[in-house]
């Protein structure tokens, strides 16, 4: 079931929420071989360029034929559960990444997963639980001054 907030053609921030129901092992292009624990995987991003959240949302909402970017190949066996997002006009992927990594129980599965561009560690975290979006919402606005409001989409 869908939420009421969708993404817009407005540039902004997104966390991925993916659920793997079972450990897996994985081929991610340039990373090699990835084993894989069953459970979430939280992955930020932001999107810039035209079209926006929505536009990058659509792609990671299908299953890319030719995976381009390291979240393509996670996507190949995880679905994706809901999308956290925010137009806010300042890059936040960077600090979206930090506060899940802040979580008690989060993990780095694979250092420099989609942190390629930039001097993140990475920018995909794993939890075996659940990760709670008002939680998640209460310490990015605590966090970071004038923080736009963050939706999410469940799918």
């Amino acid at each position: 079931m869908r939420t009421k907030h969708q993404p817009t053609n407005q540039p902004g921030t997104y966390l991925l929420l993916l659920q793997l129901p079972e450990a897996q092992q994985v081929e991610v292009g340039s990373l090699g071989l990835l084993s894989l624990k069953a459970g979430w995987y939280l992955y930020s991003g932001s999107a810039f360029g035209p079209g926006g959240i929505k536009a990058r949302c659509a792609h990671h909402r299908k299953i890319s034929p030719r995976p381009r970017w390291h979240i393509d190949y996670l996507r190949l066996v995880a679905p994706l559960r809901e999308i956290w997002f925010s137009h806010d006009p300042e890059r936040r992927e960077h600090q979206w990444a930090e506060l899940v990594r802040e979580r008690r129980g989060s993990q780095v599965p694979q250092p420099g997963f989609g942190s390629s561009d930039c001097d993140c560690e990475t920018h995909l975290l794993y939890t075996k639980q659940r990760p709670s979006f008002d939680g998640f919402r209460r310490r990015a606005y605590r966090t970071v001054v004038d923080h736009a409001m963050i939706k999410r989409e469940s799918l």
